[in-house]
């Protein structure tokens, strides 16, 4: 805990205990500014009411006072505990005071029917502040009543009457034995770090996150689609992608360009006795050979041959000058040149039949290009 938290959750507590302790016998004094025998006898009933209800109403205050500050709950949890001690301090006095004469009470009688009104009333009051207070440390500055506008709605919705979904009622519709992790069970604009910037190295801007339960979906109803919007830097891959790759039971396909969820992933899916298949070019022994299907399935070798071509070389060029069509469709032949020279020639074994091969070809023909353009270059005599 912080120093800042430490005198949050002191100070209340010093304040509170101190002023119904400082209280203390103020109903002799007030007693004294009566008139008449009636109100002398409300005016000391008054002040022993009053060191109880002082110290709840300073601790109430204190929260209005610290409203808007990051650490509220803090705030919160020692005005609890200061009305907690205030409270006590009250049934205390009241309790010695009954025994003191408990003896004496008539068989037909009972002891709280002697309890004092204004002590029951002012520890009462101490008490409620107390419920205030924890309200407070449960939700934050969400306790307090925000400034927005007030929503217009009619029976015709002119002003529409979409609204947004309670966390009671999100998590009876997306519960947390689904698959599908849509988010958290919390609403950060509702909490005491809703006005602070996010940072990953500041725990204290993290608020409640990722320590609430998950809203997450089965797929039971609906189309199970989705889509989540957000720039570069917005948690798209650690919030939605990596959470629906660790709970996800069923079978999962993963696009992973930048190999950043698999590393993370694939030891927890493994150890839920899932079976791992990763696709990285970068890894000689995990892939599969795209040439394989060559002649495979239906369609000619040839015909195999350029389709791999034309996937090789986008079908939508950028367009810079008139030169690029020519420069395209020398390298689309090119191309499809190398995969015939491996997959056709016969002079490759089919376990050497791949795309490495290819590219290992690609740099002798550049070698052969490179020297014939000399050659002619010589020549001519450039």
């Amino acid at each position: 805990m912080t120093p800042n938290r430490l005198l949050l959750m002191v100070a209340p507590i010093a304040l509170m205990v101190g002023t119904c302790l400082g209280l203390s016998g103020i109903e002799t004094e007030l007693s004294t500014f009566g008139t008449s025998a009636a109100a002398t006898i409300m005016l000391g009933r008054i002040g022993i009411a009053l060191p109880y209800m002082a110290g709840g109403i300073i601790g109430v205050v204190f929260l209005f006072a610290a409203k808007g500050a990051i650490a509220i709950r803090s705030a919160a949890y020692g005005v609890v505990i200061g009305t907690m001690i205030v409270t006590a301090i009250a049934v205390w006095r009241e309790s010695s005071r009954l025994l003191s004469f408990a003896h004496q009470i008539a068989p037909c009688r009972g002891v709280p029917d002697f309890t004092d009104p204004a002590t029951l009333l002012g520890g009462m009051t101490s008490a409620l502040c107390g419920i205030f207070a924890m309200r407070v440390a449960l939700c934050g500055n969400a306790a307090f009543a925000a400034a927005t506008p007030r929503r217009v709605q009619g029976r015709r919705a002119i002003y529409g009457e979409a609204s947004w979904m309670s966390t009671g009622q999100a998590a009876r519709l997306f519960p947390c034995t689904g698959g599908i992790v849509i988010g958290e069970r919390y609403r950060v604009d509702q909490d005491s770090i809703a006005e602070r910037a996010f940072r990953t190295d500041d725990k204290r801007s993290w608020g409640k996150g990722g320590a609430t339960p998950l809203l997450c979906f089965d797929g039971s109803f609906g189309s199970s689609h989705g889509i989540v919007f957000a720039g570069s830097g917005g948690f798209k891959t650690t919030s939605v992608t990596v959470p629906t790759a660790l709970k996800w039971r069923g079978s999962l396909v993963v696009l992973d360009p930048s190999n950043e969820v698999g590393p993370m992933v694939s030891d927890h899916r493994q150890a839920a006795g899932r079976s791992l298949f990763m696709i990285d070019s970068k890894s000689p022994e995990i892939g599969f050979n795209v040439l394989d299907w060559v002649g495979q399935f239906g369609g000619t070798k040839e015909e195999d041959i350029v389709a791999i071509a034309a996937r090789i070389v986008t079908d939508n060029p950028r367009r810079g000058s008139a030169h690029d069509d020519f420069f395209r469709a020398s390298a689309l032949q090119l191309v499809t040149a190398l995969l015939a020279d491996v997959c056709l020639s016969g002079h490759t074994q089919k376990s050497d039949q791949h795309l490495r091969r290819v590219l290992r070809q690609s740099g002798g023909a550049g070698a052969k290009i490179a020297r014939a353009v000399a050659s002619h270059l010589r020549q001519v005599g450039i």
